[in-house]
């Protein structure tokens, strides 16, 4: 139970109002905490719900004050339920809404408590604009502005921090601060790729662009368990990855289920510029295909939202998600592409229902210095994420199957570095290995950036950025 003076002054940051505060004692209290994956039970010391960023900082100085840690929650889809751990107050986003564009430089203002599905909805309707993102419109702005921002429009557009011009900033002293390149301009770095251990952000503000006028939106499905057949596609798909004639216009990504395959992309251009590039001619022929231009970028966006809703990852449940990032100097050797699908065609998976999604990188995101952002995967080749969805509780058995799959993977080059995307973080991993994966040779700038703003590691999560005590 929170110490009363903790719940009352909470109650105080937020105007009296019972209704914005929730504490473990009431009944209702997991549907208020509501996590994403219920294989992490989370009991979090108190959940509120403010509607400005004064509200914010009121909280975070409760917090402080009765030695409580922070974390801030927008989508709420992480996978280990950052955003309302257990015994740390929650600060849910979900009311801070507001959105403003100026119409002569199109420069977009938002509350972190959209979902992407809102954005894209709000821009488009004010001029036909757009920033890139992932391709779940469920998925809250604020956690996925802070982390890096991937999807279809990446190897185009580059990553959604990309775009980020500025940021609000409710630190852990609780002032409230602005952040650019040219103000704070540490702070905006470790926004951009790690902002969850640096402060609350509570108003983003984006350059924006014009949404695309024609993209493909095209699909490859290969309907076979069979181990051979599978491999050859990923090895045709892989190869893609390295072949320097594929534009940055071309965006594609794999699907691995357990007897099927799926490549879905866009190619942001005509549809006679798409079927120039010989495609299909990659891969080995597929029992289905289909290519269509879309004019309005709105209904596009909306159908691949759509369509990762139908892989049931945009719902909570019971989850083991595991992270990878490939590099050039770590592109899979073909022999261990067919021990790979040999595995996954024998292997025991415990029971739980898993698919793999590889999305190819390059083009405007390797165009950034790894060093410009928090964000440091900008060599990256594909991305890699591997999920297994049980019943009920995830067993060991299937996060084995899991972790030998990528202990596979990176067998071909031992001695390399892989990265991993903080997105998608493996709740199951050492921290201090997954913060070396997430955010490689920046996490030392970083952790001297969270020194200077939060000593105390008030914005904590178990795999967070930790202060440098040098």
């Amino acid at each position: 139970m929170p110490l009363p003076s903790f719940a009352h002054c909470l109650l105080a940051a937020l105007g009296g109002n019972s209704s914005l505060v929730a504490f473990p004692s009431q009944a209702n209290y997991s549907s208020v905490v509501h996590p994403y994956n219920l294989d992490i039970p989370v009991i979090p010391a108190a959940v509120t719900f403010p509607h400005t960023a004064t509200q914010v900082a009121a909280l975070v100085k409760c917090a402080v004050k009765s030695g409580y840690k922070v974390q801030a929650k927008s989508g709420g889809h992480s996978a280990s339920n950052y955003g309302s751990s257990t015994g740390e107050l929650s600060i849910d986003l979900q009311n801070l809404q507001h959105f403003s564009i100026d119409q002569s430089t199109f420069v977009a203002k938002f509350g972190p408590g959209h979902r992407l599905r809102g954005v894209d909805e709000l821009l488009y309707n004010a001029g036909q604009r757009f920033i890139p993102h992932g391709v779940s419109g469920d998925v809250g702005l604020g956690g996925h502005a802070t982390v890096g921002g991937a999807g279809y429009g990446w190897r185009q557009y580059g990553l959604m921090i990309d775009h980020l011009r500025e940021v609000e900033v409710v630190l852990a002293d609780s002032t409230i601060v602005r952040a650019s390149a040219s103000r704070n301009s540490d702070l905006f770095f470790a926004i951009r790729g790690a902002g969850a251990s640096f402060g609350i952000v509570t108003e983003f503000v984006f350059n924006t662009l014009p949404a695309p006028p024609q993209t493909v939106n095209f699909s490859f499905i290969w309907t076979t368990a069979d181990a051979p057949a599978r491999a050859a596609i990923f090895k045709a798909w892989q190869a893609t990855t390295a072949n320097s004639s594929i534009p940055p216009t071309l965006q594609t990504l794999l699907g691995i289920a357990q007897d099927a395959v799926f490549m879905g992309g866009a190619y942001f251009g005509t549809l006679d510029e798409f079927n120039a590039l010989g495609l299909a001619s990659l891969f080995p022929a597929a029992q289905q295909s289909g290519a269509q231009v879309y004019t309005d970028f709105l209904a596009l966006s909306q159908l691949w939202s759509g369509q990762l809703g139908g892989t049931g990852r945009d719902d909570p449940g019971y989850y083991y998600i595991k992270p990878l990032v490939f590099r050039p100097p770590t592109r899979i050797p073909d022999r261990v592409v067919d021990q790979i699908f040999d595995y996954l065609a024998t292997a025991d998976s415990g029971g739980a229902a898993w698919h793999l999604e590889i999305q190819a990188a390059g083009g405007a995101n390797a165009a950034v210095p790894s060093s410009a952002t928090a964000f440091p995967h900008r060599d990256a080749s594909f991305v890699w994420l591997s999920n297994a969805a049980a019943n009920g509780t995830v067993t060991e058995t299937a996060t084995s199957f899991l972790d030998n799959l990528h202990a596979l993977a990176k067998s071909g080059h031992p001695n390399q570095f892989y990265g991993e995307y903080a997105g998608f973080n493996d709740a199951r991993e050492d921290p201090d290995q997954a913060r070396h994966h997430y955010w490689a040779s920046n996490l030392d700038r970083l952790g001297r950036v969270k020194a200077a703003y939060d000593p105390r590691d008030v914005f904590h999560n178990a795999q967070g950025v930790l202060p440098s005590r040098c």
